[in-house]
């Protein structure tokens, strides 16, 4: 049994149960056969994090897909995400050993095309045919691969790289240097043992910040809990902030996500972060181009918008869906509730090492906290509202089930509505005022997911209350 399955952001699975050689070299091999059916020459650009056997799995994937006409730049060293989109938007393809924010008993493979861009569904499909993983037969045998690594190697089929300089030096194109070193800002940065670690490192040295870094050695385990910068798992961080640092930074494992902690040690909503950078790109940096955000996405960004005359898209969550948008659209950035973003500048996925730059640019700019900023623009806006998301775990078996539910017609009944859109996962009650709720099932967990944006946290609670009861929804994950 293959059980590979390819979700919102790639293809997760347990190490030693559907993460294995085999499995590795079968998706290796399907888009080797991709990458040939393009008939010509192909490069790809492979990394990996600090999840246990990153670099052996990495390997193995170069063996099922590397041939004289396919050929990959390893890098040696661990790296985030970003990095590997970053160089997709010159390489035919990016690939990524790292299962991001999950649990250490996972791994994972994300892959990204030509133009730093997450694979669509129509390439999901297409490669999933190709595995035969649909109903766990036929498909590819990548028992013999044409040649082991260090064959590869040797021939010149696959060249090794540590070198990172190229996507420091892009970041560091973008913002204001000078103007960083001389804001005197202090920052205390968690990677959560991730792979973003060393970058970072490059990147505050560059910047002369006074900075120090906790949790940045690898480890597998990840100190024992989640590499994901969720604000449970941040509190003792969000301690140490407080009154000692201009700005707290955690990333997560593959350092695609982020959350900031502001000088008062608060855990700052990436959902208003994000419209305050935008504020900030296009307003102070003179920047162009509009917005990109999820369905389940503040609509505080929408009011930025409107107010400067900027275009904004609204897209089912997800990048493969968000940067298509971006791309069509030309659009200056992306941003979705759970810490992630994306500029055009650098690629059409979420990088998190960026977005961390953009803010120290951002917070130097105004030479203010970052809760000061999201003050100052919810202020201008003359718009309130708070946004609460909760996550509700389910049995694989049960998947289909509340699918059919959600997409049913049968809604909860609420004062104010104004529309009611469907979407393949879950569908989103827009009310009066611009304020919503949502619902949808994961595309990477096996969880659904509530989200209401409202005047007031009671409004929140009271909303996801009712759609509880709706839906018989008793157990919330942290």
């Amino acid at each position: 049994m293959h059980n590979i399955k390819f979700g919102t952001s790639g293809f997760r699975g347990i190490i030693g149960d559907n993460w294995t050689k085999e499995n590795i070299q079968r998706i290796g091999a399907a888009l080797c056969q991709i990458a040939q059916s393009q008939n010509k020459k192909t490069n790809i650009i492979i990394g990996f994090d600090n999840r246990f056997m990153g670099r052996e799995s990495a390997e193995w994937f170069c063996e099922s897909f590397c041939t004289t006409t396919t050929t990959a730049t390893f890098m040696t060293v661990p790296v985030p995400t970003p990095y590997i989109v970053y160089k997709a938007v010159t390489a035919d393809f990016g690939v990524m050993i790292t299962a991001s924010h999950n649990a250490h008993q996972y791994n994972g493979i994300k892959i990204f095309t030509r133009g730093g861009k997450d694979i669509d569904d129509e390439f999901c499909t297409n490669l999933m045919h190709i595995i035969g993983a649909e109903n766990n037969t036929g498909g590819l045998n990548p028992s013999a691969p044409p040649a082991d690594f260090g064959t590869l190697v040797k021939s010149g089929i696959v060249t090794l790289s540590d070198n990172t300089d190229d996507y420091v030096n892009k970041i560091c194109s973008l913002v204001d240097i000078p103007k960083i070193k001389s804001s005197g800002m202090r920052v205390l940065f968690n990677p959560m043992h991730g792979s973003s670690a060393n970058i970072m490192k490059q990147l505050f040295q560059k910047f002369g910040l006074e900075y120090h870094a906790i949790n940045n050695n690898p480890d597998p385990l990840f100190g024992g809990g989640m590499p994901a910068p969720y604000p449970y798992l941040l509190t003792s961080m969000a301690g140490a902030v407080k009154g000692k640092y201009h700005l707290g930074i955690a990333l997560d494992g593959d350092g695609d996500r982020i959350t900031v902690i502001d000088s008062n040690g608060l855990i700052c909503d990436v959902n208003y972060l994000t419209s305050a950078i935008f504020y900030f790109l296009t307003q102070i940096k003179k920047q162009k181009g509009g917005a990109v955000k999820s369905f389940v996405t503040s609509n505080l960004i929408v009011k930025v918008c409107k107010e400067y005359d900027r275009d904004v898209h609204e897209t089912l969550p997800g990048f493969k869906y968000m940067g298509k948008a971006m791309h069509q659209y030309n659009a200056l950035m992306a941003t979705e509730s759970n810490g992630g973003m994306a500029f055009g500048q650098v690629s059409f996925s979420k990088d998190a090492v960026t977005a961390a730059a953009v803010i120290i640019d951002m917070v130097a700019a105004f030479g203010k906290g970052v809760d000061e900023i999201l003050a100052q623009i919810t202020g201008m806006m003359a718009w309130r509202s708070e946004y609460l998301e909760f996550a509700y775990p389910f049995s694989a078996s049960a998947r289909e089930g509340i699918l059919q539910k959600l997409l049913s017609p049968n809604k909860p009944t609420l004062p104010n509505i104004v529309k009611i859109d469907n979407f393949s996962d879950g569908f989103k009650i827009r009310l009066e005022n611009d304020y919503w709720c949502a619902a949808r099932v994961s595309g990477t967990e096996n969880a659904m997911r509530l989200y209401t944006e409202m005047p007031s946290q009671s409004d929140c609670q009271a909303l996801i209350k009712t759609l509880e009861k709706f839906y018989g929804l008793t157990e919330r994950q942290k």
